[in-house]
């Protein structure tokens, strides 16, 4: 009797079978993580938006003996002359362009214990992504 050791068709048949498997789920695998990555690079980009806002905001709220001086739905202005300002999807501060892609800015300023609190609702992205309402406390010193 003689034994053959070779690859017969049916165990080539069946390592092809199985390769296919696993690039099949390679595949899969890749693909939800590059998509994965380009909305984190979406999400990002709008994030930067709102931390620009904030930057400019909270440097305006923390300068000492500064008060509101007229405060509407949609813009903001303090004793300084600064001016925060939502239109045409965009914040200014002072007529210039700070951040782009908002689609809703609202102030809004209510008493605490003694201190004025601003809070700020701000919404970014196409279809509303992103909504987050942050306070900030004027300072009195």
């Amino acid at each position: 009797m003689r034994k053959d050791a070779g690859l017969t068709t049916t165990s080539i048949i069946i390592y092809v079978i199985a390769m296919l498997i696993v690039i099949g789920i390679i595949a899969t695998i890749t693909s939800f993580f590059y998509s994965n990555v380009n909305n984190a690079n979406e999400n990002s980009n709008s994030i930067s938006e709102i931390t620009k806002f904030h930057m400019y905001f909270l440097e305006e709220t923390t300068r000492s003996n500064n008060q509101i001086n007229e405060i509407k739905n949609t813009s903001i202005s303090f004793t300084t002359g600064n001016t925060f300002t939502f239109q045409d999807n965009s914040i200014y501060f002072n007529h210039i362009k700070i951040c782009e892609d908002i689609t809703n800015l609202q102030f809004m300023s209510e008493e605490k214990n003694g201190k004025t609190v601003i809070s700020v609702l701000i919404t970014i992205g196409q279809n509303n992504e992103y909504t987050k309402t942050t306070q900030y406390v004027l300072s009195n010193m």
